[in-house]
């Protein structure tokens, strides 16, 4: 497996498992349409030509085959932020995550704290707590009219 920069024509490989993480991951607690509604939004081809330019966007690759991607940029006062941390369910639970989070996080060598926020109820919230992250605090949002809860996390990154 090798994890290299996101090239353009990965974009519709990325929005289809964008669309099967996300029911596989979020199907019990939001429904299919609003899923449908923020990823049209969230991998739109303005957004996706956005993440180009102000993110570092990498996928996981196997003979050939994208398995994952992160998206990842630096916020203020060297804080990195994780965007988006994906992996078709297919090929979860073979480290694939771990791996494009310790590379996106190796290339921001300034960064002093890495951050994200997943939504309460994300069964991988688990995933990030085994890999250090604390739960910092937590707000009420929603998605085009259904509420979900956010919960922000960070840890340092040495």
């Amino acid at each position: 497996m090798i994890i290299r920069d996101m090239k353009s024509v990965d974009i519709e490989t990325v929005r289809l498992i964008a669309r099967y993480a996300w029911r596989a991951t979020y199907s019990s607690f939001i429904p299919e349409e609003i899923q449908d509604k923020v990823l049209a939004e969230a991998y739109s081809s303005k957004e996706m030509a956005s993440r180009f330019k102000s993110s570092l966007n990498l996928v996981a690759e196997e003979n050939g085959v994208v398995m994952g991607y992160a998206f990842l940029y630096v916020k203020s006062d060297n804080k990195l932020f994780v965007e988006s941390l994906y992996i078709h369910p297919n090929y979860q639970g073979r480290g694939i995550g771990k791996k494009l989070l310790q590379s996106g996080i190796s290339n921001f060598p300034n960064a002093t704290t890495v951050a994200l926020t997943i939504y309460e109820g994300n069964p991988n919230i688990s995933f990030y707590e085994k890999e250090g992250f604390k739960r910092i605090k937590e707000n009420k949002g929603g998605f085009f009219g259904h509420p979900v809860s956010f919960v922000l996390m960070e840890k340092a990154t040495n």
